[in-house]
């Protein structure tokens, strides 16, 4: 009969010489998931103030607390982020490899496309701006969204396409090493 001690100390061998079968992050890679990580924390940092009544950041006259729906998305929204900041770092630390790489990449690259998709039709709109074609000027909730949020947003979404790429890439088994 096995006991759990024994169970435990079996399973953590085995997931630590599945992560010794990988290359360790390079250095740009360690410092492309810690940028990530950092832009999730601060991200999670404003949807905490401005659920505390904050309105630094917002266009004027904004509030979270006086929008209901807003409120509820920006509570949502903290832990979404502190999940993600640990997943930037699971991204690049070794602790990273002892879950699935399945789960890992996908929660990589679902949080790429999220920002991504997210951003890019305002990053349409900002370059239409930027070359002088738009016909009506930015103002108050636009301009903060155009100029503010949605590059903020697009950011995160080419960290995470960065370091989904390079997670995918390091951790993908050849065929000498075998299913």
């Amino acid at each position: 009969m096995r006991t759990a001690p024994a169970n435990a100390s079996r399973t953590t061998s085995r997931l630590a010489a599945r992560a010794d079968r990988y290359p360790a992050a390079t250095a740009w890679q360690r410092t492309t998931g810690s940028a990530a990580c950092v832009w999730m924390v601060v991200f999670a940092a404003f949807h905490a103030y401005w659920a505390l009544g904050g309105t630094f950041g917002l266009p004027p006259g904004e509030s979270l607390v006086d929008n209901t729906p807003l409120f509820i998305i920006d509570l949502i929204a903290i832990p979404m982020n502190l999940g993600g900041a640990a997943l930037a770092l699971a991204l690049v630390q070794r602790w990273g490899l002892f879950f699935p790489r399945w789960l890992v990449l996908c929660g990589a690259w679902g949080c790429a496309l999220l920002m991504v998709f997210h951003a890019l039709p305002a990053m349409v709109d900002l370059a239409v701006y930027l070359a002088g074609r738009r016909g009506t000027p930015l103002e108050g909730m636009d301009r903060f969204s155009v100029l503010l949020y949605e590059p903020y947003w697009m950011l995160g979404g080419l960290l995470f396409t960065v370091m989904a790429l390079a997670f995918q890439r390091r951790t993908r088994r050849t065929a000498a090493q075998g299913a």
